[in-house]
C-alpha cells in the first residue's frame, strides 16, 4: 500500500519543471517575482533531473535571462524618461521666474516638455518592451508546458 503512494524522481522533475513553467507564465503579471522562483527552481534542479527535465530546466532558464535582459531595456527607457522629465522640472524651478501658482508651473513645464521628443520615444520603448516582455514570457513558457506535457524534450538550449 505505502509503494502505492510514492512519486519516482521522473515524475517530480516532470512535475516541478510544470511549477517553473506557470511561475514564469504569470511573472508578467506579478511584476516578475515569479520568474525569481521559477529559475531559482530551474538551476537547483536541472543538474539532478532525468534527460527530459532537463532540457526543460535549461530552457526555462534561457526564458528568464531573455525575460531579465528585456526587463532591464524597459527600465532603462522607463529611468531615462524620468529623468529628461526631472532635468526639465529643474529647469523650469531653477529658471528664475517666480511661478506663483501651480497652473503657470504646470503650463511653463508642458511647454518646455513639448520641445523635448526624447520623454514620449522612451515611455513608447517601455510600453514597447514591456509588451514584448510580457508575450516572451508568456508564449514561451506556454511554448515549454505544451511540449513538457506531450513528453517531448526542448531543443538545443545552452545556459
Amino acid at each position: 500500500m505505502a509503494e502505492m503512494n510514492k512519486v519516482s524522481h521522473d515524475d517530480l522533475d516532470r512535475n516541478l519543471a510544470f511549477v517553473a513553467y506557470g511561475l514564469l507564465f504569470f511573472a508578467c503579471f506579478l511584476a516578475g517575482a515569479p520568474a525569481l522562483g521559477a529559475v531559482a527552481l530551474a538551476y537547483a534542479r536541472r543538474h539532478d533531473a532525468s534527460a527530459l527535465a532537463r532540457s526543460h530546466h535549461t530552457y526555462q532558464i534561457w526564458v528568464f535571462w531573455i525575460g531579465f535582459g528585456l526587463a532591464l531595456l524597459m527600465g532603462a527607457s522607463g529611468l531615462a524618461a524620468m529623468f529628461v522629465a526631472f532635468t526639465v522640472v529643474f529647469g523650469v524651478v531653477t529658471d528664475g521666474s517666480p511661478s506663483p501658482n501651480m497652473e503657470a508651473f504646470f503650463n511653463e513645464f508642458m511647454a518646455r516638455a513639448a520641445d523635448s521628443t526624447i520623454i514620449p520615444m522612451c515611455l513608447m520603448a517601455c510600453f514597447v518592451l514591456f509588451i514584448i516582455t510580457a508575450v516572451w514570457l508568456v508564449g514561451a513558457s506556454a511554448y515549454g508546458f505544451v511540449r513538457l506535457a506531450s513528453g517531448k524534450p526542448m531543443g538545443q538550449t545552452r545556459v
